[in-house]
This record gives C-alpha cells, structure tokens and sequence, in this order.
C-alpha cells in the first residue's frame, strides 16, 4: 500500500466526508453553527427611518439658509417604540428620541443642543440638511441581501442582523458526532488508582475537548484493552451506532499488542492509507465503514492532539459544510531555533504564534504549554534557525498584539 503525504491524506479524507443534513434550529441556539444556505435578510434593517439623535423632527424647507434662528411650534413626541406617530405639518416641530419612528412630513432631525426650547416654541439654529441625523430604512442591511453565506459559521454580529431582520429560526447542517476509543491494557480510569506499568488515559478527555471545540459532539466508548475480540466489538457498537464517525487512540505501532490493523481487517473495512509521509502520523490509518470515516491514531496524547487537527478536524469540517474544511497553511517567522531528531519526513510541531503588529511569529511551544498553532517543518531539514521563515496553521485564536 503506498504511502501517502499529508496533503494527499487530507484531501482523500475530506472527499470522503459528505456534507450531513440541514435542521432547522432557532436563532439563540445558532452562535457557530455552519449555516446550511446562504441566509438572507427578509426585511430590511431598520425597517424604517428612524432618528440618530435626540432632537426634533423637522422639515429642512422650514429652516433658514442664512444662519438666523427659526421659531417652530412643538406639536408632539415620539419616543423610541412610538407606534401612533403624529404627522409634522408646516412650520412645526416634533420632539423625537434615538431610534424613536420619523413621522411623515419630516426629512431632518435637528439636535437638542441645536435648539432652545421656550414653552411650546422651538428656536431651531441649524442649516436646512435633509437626511441629517436620519438612519434611513435599509441602512444597515436591503431586505434580500445575505447576511451569511452557506457553508460559513453563524457569528456573534451576525445574531442582531439576523433577529431584526425578522428571523426567529435557521438552516444550518447538523452536528457530527465522533464515536472515542480509547485502547491499551495500561489504561486506567480517572477514579482508578495507577499501579508501576499503569496509566490513567487522557486522550479521551482530549479527544471530547478538541472535537467540541470544532461544533461537534463526541460519544466515549471507553477504555479497551489489548485483545482484538474486545476491540472488534467495541468498534462495532461504535460503527452500528449514531455516531458519523469513529476515532480510536493507541495499537498502532509494530509490536505484539498493536491490534488496530487485525481490528480493521475481521470488520472487512480495507484503510486507504496505513502509515504517511509524516512525523507523527507514520502509524495511522484512515478507513470506511459503510460510509462512516474511521480515524486510528497512534496513542502519545502529544501525537494525538497533532493529527487531530491534521486529520481528524478536516473531517468534521467538510460534515459540517465548511467552505473550506483544510487547515491554511500561512508564513510566520521563527523567534527561536528548532533542532529536530530525525529529517527525511515533514515533521509537525506544536507551537506558539503571536501576532507583533502586522507580522505573525512563532516559536516551538515549551513542554505542557498550550499550542495555539502547529509548524510543518521540511523534510530535508534538522536544524532551523531563529529569523527564518516556516509555513503553519493555526489551531486556536489567542494571540499577542504587541
């Protein structure tokens, strides 16, 4: 079976998740979901002209080009949320508050602090200026126009545009769920108390976190020693179940107890990659079950969180309908040499990247310190030094600004 790059894993992978079905859901639980097509605003925002200031509410043809003050009769008020609006007649005024309707008969709001009010009388000192200080209707959004487009993630800002544009629900695509599996005889639970040779699994934990933080859901399906018969039926449950995909962790090496490719063969599922032309990810497959993507991942929770990312969240993009589900790849320059072990394959590195100004830097991240990006370092180089420039992707959206 050849051996694959990266690039070519990914973009196999991707074609091979479909796009899951559309649901409509209301509009407080739409915050980064995926809409499922483009969203489009059925009324205009605002939906009418509606003042900016408070001030009154005039015609421009009653005030004066020559500067001198313009005495007005106040005939009435329209607060924000006034539905029964008065009609302005000639040589009047009508009080009006921020947001408050513009009546008919008005084309210009004058400022409080333009006027001097006298009993019923306004002085009104300001140059005719129709439109001044008016939103008018449609200034924000023109009913018809798109307010998000298909395959792009439902933001914060777009909830306002959305709600006052009249839209209670949306279509977006459903939310994958990733069946976890987390194998090796060594494993133990959080509640279990570790004897030499034992260790308490994490990647379950990551697992749940990374595919969370992508806006899918995960189902753990436990810890499973190293006997095939208990994987297979483990994976089985899994792969028969609700879940859109499977991701297992450990048994993936060369050794007696790296059962994961037994595993794949007794459930007849035929991996279209067994091992890539990258550190880490040289023991991994990628298979299908009935449709179903399969993930095997080797089990050091650092390789893990690597290939999670490389593999596995491109996956759960394209099924969420992602416009573009593959990780971009931009230019960083390095704040910190890099000596690796072994050239010959890309090598992944979890790093760190900050934003100093308009240049994006980066540095390899300092043991249990949190990544926020991963380097894909050349092939043919073992030493790279600070100042030179490497390509990476980001994986998360905290950066310094200095």
């Amino acid at each position: 079976m050849p051996i694959l790059s990266l690039k070519e894993a990914q973009q196999l992978i991707v074609s091979h998740s479909p796009v899951l079905a559309a649901e409509t859901i209301p509009l407080s639980e739409a915050v980064y979901r995926i809409a499922a097509q483009a969203i489009t605003a059925p009324r205009a925002v605002p939906d009418f002209a509606r003042s900016a200031m408070d001030g009154y509410a005039v015609n421009s043809r009653d005030l004066s080009h020559n500067a001198q003050p313009v005495s007005l009769q106040v005939i009435g008020e329209i607060a924000a949320g006034t539905t029964d609006l008065p009609k302005l007649s000639r040589k009047t005024a009508i009080t009006i508050m921020t947001g408050g309707a513009l009546p008919s008969g008005a084309n210009q709001v004058v400022p409080f602090e333009r006027c001097r009010k006298k009993d019923t009388l306004v002085m009104v000192n300001s140059p005719p200026c129709s439109g001044a200080f008016i939103r008018a209707r449609g200034t924000d959004l023109a009913a018809g126009k798109t307010i998000v487009r298909a395959g792009a993630k439902i933001e914060a800002q777009h909830l306002p545009l959305l709600a006052e544009s009249g839209l209670a629900t949306v279509s977006v695509v459903m939310r994958p769920e990733l069946a976890i599996i987390c194998t090796g005889s060594e494993l133990l639970d959080t509640m279990d108390t570790p004897e030499t040779g034992q260790i308490i699994s994490g990647n379950r934990f990551l697992l749940a976190a990374l595919t969370s933080s992508s806006g899918a859901a995960s189902r753990d399906f436990g810890l499973v020693a190293d006997n095939c018969d208990r994987i297979v039926a483990t994976l089985k449950d899994a792969l028969h179940g609700p879940s859109q995909g499977v991701v297992t962790t450990g048994g993936m090496g060369p050794g007696n107890y790296d059962l994961l490719p037994q595993a794949f063969a007794k459930l007849g599922i035929r991996p279209f990659y067994t091992a890539l032309e990258v550190r880490p990810g040289r023991s991994t497959m990628f298979g299908l079950y009935k449709n179903k993507p399969i993930f095997a991942l080797p089990g050091p929770p650092p390789a893990v969180f690597l290939l999670f990312h490389e593999l596995v969240l491109p996956a759960l993009r394209a099924m969420q309908g992602h416009r573009c589900p593959l990780p971009r790849l931009l230019r960083a320059t390095l704040t910190a040499p890099i000596l690796l072990k072994k050239s010959g394959l890309l090598n992944l590195k979890d790093a760190v990247a900050s934003l100093h100004g308009k240049t994006l830097t980066v540095r390899p991240a300092r043991k249990n310190e949190t990544a926020n990006a991963i380097i894909h370092l050349p092939p043919n180089r073992k030493h790279l030094l600070a100042g030179e420039d490497v390509s990476l992707h980001l994986c998360g959206s905290d950066f310094l600004s200095t």
